[in-house]
Parts: C-alpha cells; sequence; structure tokens
C-alpha cells in the first residue's frame, strides 16, 4: 500500500506512515502504537500539577501541528550551527523530519563504532537497538505525556554506540535544524558507551526564523558502561516562536563518568526533565547548564540526581541570566536510596536578574532514606553586586560594559565545562551576545 503523503497530524494512521516510510520492522510499530496509546491515555499537564504550576501551556497542544508530512520533506539540509566546522570524527544533519545523512572516519567504523540514524540502527543493528532504545519503562518526570509522543513519531534520530575500550579524540556533531513554520519535529538520541571507552558528543538544535508558532520534543538516552566517560554537550537555540520539550536519560554504570552541559540560548517556552541515574558503585556525573532568556521568554528546569548504589558522586549547577520580562523555574531533586551509603550529591542553582521585572523561581529539594552520605543544596536569586559595578565604573567602564563584563565572569564557569577549545570559542561567542543584550 503506497504512503498516503497527505497525513500530517498526529494519529495512529500517521504513526504507521512513519514506520512503513522508514522501512521498520513490524515489532518496531507494535512499540510506536504502544507509545501512542499511552499518549492517547495520558492527560495534558495542568496548572493544578504541582511541576507544572509555574509554566501555562495553554494553546499549545502538539496534536494542533503538523507531524510528518512526506510531500514537504526538505530536500537539501540546512546548515545553521554557531559551532565550527571540520574538527568532528563524524557528524550529521537533520532538516525538519529528514533523517540527514551521518558521516563518521572510517577508522572508527573499523574499530566497531556505530553512528547512524535510528531507523537504519533498527534494521542493521537490531539487538542493540531493542535493548537501548525505547525499552520498557515508565517516565518518573513531568513529561511523560510528550516523552510517549516522542516514542510514537520520532524520525530520523541518531543511534551512537562506542565498542570496549575504544576512545575517540574527536568530537562528534549532530545538528538538527528546523525550517517550517506551524510544524512539530520529535527528535531521538540514544548514545551507548562500552566498557573504558570514551567520547564527547555535541547534540545542536537550531531553526530558521519563524512568524507563527512550532515544537520541538526531543529525546536522549544515554547508557555509559564500566569506565566510560561521555562529555554531552547539548545547545539549544530555537528561535523565539518554538516551544521546546526535552528529556535526557542518563545511566552511568560502576565506575563510569558523564558530564552533561545545557546551554538554553533560544525557545520561547520551553521545559527540559534531566534525569541522571546511578545504580552502581563508583558512578559519578557532573550536570551543568545555562540559560539565557529576554523578551517574555520562560524556561522551566526539572531535574533529578538518583543515587541507588554506593559510592556514587553527582555535581549539578544550573546557571540562569534573565532580562526583560523573561521568567525561569527551578525544580531540582537529590533522591539517595537505602543502598547508596558513602555517596556525595550537590545542587545548586544561581540566577542573575538584569531588570526589575525578570523573576525566576528555585526549588531546589533531597529525598534521603540512608546514612553516611553528603547532601547538600542551594539556590541564589538576584541583581549584579552594586560593589561590583561601583568598582568596574571606578575604572572608566560605563554602567553598559561593567554590566557585560560582571554578566561574562558569570557565565564563564559554565563554558569552562566545554572540553573542546574549538567548540568552546565557538559558544563563547554565541553565548556572550545572547547574555549581554544590546550592550
Amino acid at each position: 500500500m503506497p504512503i498516503d503523503t497527505t497525513i500530517g497530524m498526529p494519529s495512529a494512521e500517521l504513526v504507521k506512515a512513519i514506520s512503513e516510510h522508514q522501512d521498520e520492522p513490524s515489532w518496531l510499530l507494535e512499540k510506536r502504537l504502544d507509545a501512542w496509546a499511552i499518549f492517547q491515555n495520558t492527560p495534558m499537564p495542568a496548572r493544578t500539577d504541582e511541576m507544572w504550576r509555574r509554566t501555562d501551556l495553554r494553546g499549545i497542544d502538539p496534536v494542533n501541528f503538523v507531524a510528518f508530512k512526506l510531500s514537504e520533506m526538505a530536500k537539501e539540509p540546512h546548515k545553521m550551527s554557531v559551532l565550527p566546522e571540520g574538527i568532528y570524527a563524524g557528524n550529521t544533519v537533520q532538516t525538519d523530519w529528514a533523517g540527514g545523512k551521518h558521516y563518521i572516519n572510517e577508522h572508527l567504523i573499523s574499530a566497531g563504532v556505530i553512528f547512524t540514524d535510528l531507523a537504519s540502527a533498527a534494521i542493521n543493528h537490531s539487538e542493540l537497538f531493542r535493548q537501548y532504545v525505547m525499552p520498557s519503562q515508565t517516565d518518573t518526570n513531568s513529561l511523560a505525556k510528550f516523552t510517549s509522543l516522542n516514542a510514537a513519531l520520532w524520525s530520523g534520530g541518531s543511534f551512537l554506540y562506542v565498542p570496549e575500550g575504544v576512545q575517540i579524540d574527536l568530537p562528534l556533531h549532530r545538528l538538527h535544524t528546523m525550517t517550517k513554520a506551524g510544524t512539530a519535529v520529535y527528535s531521538h538520541t540514544t548514545i551507548v558507551l562500552g566498557k573504558s571507552s570514551k567520547v564527547l558528543f555535541i547534540e545542536e538544535q537550531s531553526s530558521e526564523a519563524q512568524t507563527t508558532e512550532s515544537i520541538s520534543v526531543s529525546g536522549v538516552d544515554i547508557y555509559a558502561g564500566e569506565g566510560a566517560q561521555l562529555d554531552y554537550v547539548h545547545v539549544q537555540n530555537w528561535g523565539e516562536h518554538t516551544a521546546s520539550f526535552s528529556n535526557v536519560r542518563a545511566v552511568g554504570h560502576r565506575n563510569s563518568t558523564v558530564n552533561l552541559t545545557e546551554f538554553s540560548l533560544g525557545s520561547a517556552l520551553g521545559k527540559n526533565c534531566l534525569d541522571g541515574y546511578f545504580p552502581d558503585s563508583g558512578s559519578s556525573s557532573h550536570m551543568w547548564g545555562l540559560t539565557l532568556l529576554d523578551g517574555t521568554r520562560h524556561i522551566d528546569h526539572e531535574t533529578k540526581q538518583h543515587h541507588v548504589g554506593p559510592h556514587t558522586f553527582s555535581d549539578l549547577m544550573y546557571k540562569g541570566v534573565l532580562r526583560d520580562r523573561a521568567r525561569s523555574v527551578f525544580y531540582g531533586m537529590i533522591l539517595v536510596e537505602e543502598e547508596a551509603h558513602q555517596s556525595n550529591s550537590y545542587q545548586q542553582n544561581d540566577n542573575l536578574l538584569l531588570s526589575n521585572e525578570s523573576r525566576a523561581d528555585s526549588i531546589p529539594g533531597m529525598e534521603i532514606k540512608t546514612y553516611d552520605v553528603r547532601c547538600t543544596h542551594g539556590a541564589t536569586v538576584g541583581k549584579i553586586d552594586a560593589d561590583e559595578l561601583f568598582y568596574l565604573m571606578s575604572r572608566g567602564f560605563t554602567r553598559q560594559e561593567a554590566e557585560a563584563l560582571a554578566v561574562r565572569g558569570y557565565v564563564e564557569p559554565v563554558l569552562d565545562r566545554v572540553p573542546n577549545q574549538d567548540i568552546r570559542k565557538s559558544l563563547e561567542v554565541a553565548v556572550f551576545e545572547k547574555a549581554v543584550g544590546s550592550q
């Protein structure tokens, strides 16, 4: 039966059309349809829900946006990256719903590294796909409605597998661009690291200027094997008419290190969930984020540091810079289970307000079920220190220049988390442009 190219709005028929277009096996279609059923049976978040009290979704319903339309697939990929070119061991560009081409160095292919789109992984690497992509699980954060829709409607996406002992010196890069207004894109990335492997993975989201609303619903699943090390950098740079919903889940096994750095530079409204899960002894993670808001933009972060095994470590620091009438929300939770003794967890959320109308709500929390642990958290909301401004202005800087220098110093620690200097320098330009505005 030919694919109906007129289907575009979310439905069971669209789920089937996407699966047929990507030539997927029947078991994957069943997974998609199960996810679609969960989406239909899960109510939309409401302001009466505790985790949504400060974020208003009125007027944003994903079923009202075109989610996939074969007759409107982009013919040529768009390159809208703020990062440098030509420095990667592998990269891919996905435009709207099109899967895009994946490039990877030949010596990495010889070493057994897999870097491809999800549909190809489902066919050519079925065993790995079934183990790590769309596993049977229940989301414990407030994005369950959106993650089930992502599981039903994803297209393109990326699958990375690094075998045991393979350490990749150059970074890998994925860019997902949006060019069509009034649409929804559903991106999914799965990263699997074997024992003692190592990689730096950069994921970037960007869209062209638009005049009507669009939606991005993305998911990232990370599995780090024993002794593996992953540096994952996420750059969200959607346009001002895009609502963004992102769910990142990272599982770190024995003695693994997962470092997550997030830059929220765009979107009009966003809800980002980050779950770090540490089931085995010695696993560790640094989770750092920077949010830059202006106008009436609104971003809501929800984080969880879940310590299950003993001797585990997590360090979370999220910073925000807000001007005009922007607003940020932060919900953070450290959860330490009974067997996670001698674990160490830290959580901090800091917010710098550059106007009287901007607002930041910070709600850090902890649930400790055992003894012999070190867990601390904190939050700050405030303006630039007056003494600091006075000192800079006494050295000849104008007030605007002094504020810009203070903001640069405030965001610098998050930029320092990026391990590649070329990428860091490019990000520095984009971040400072957003952070200091027109100053």
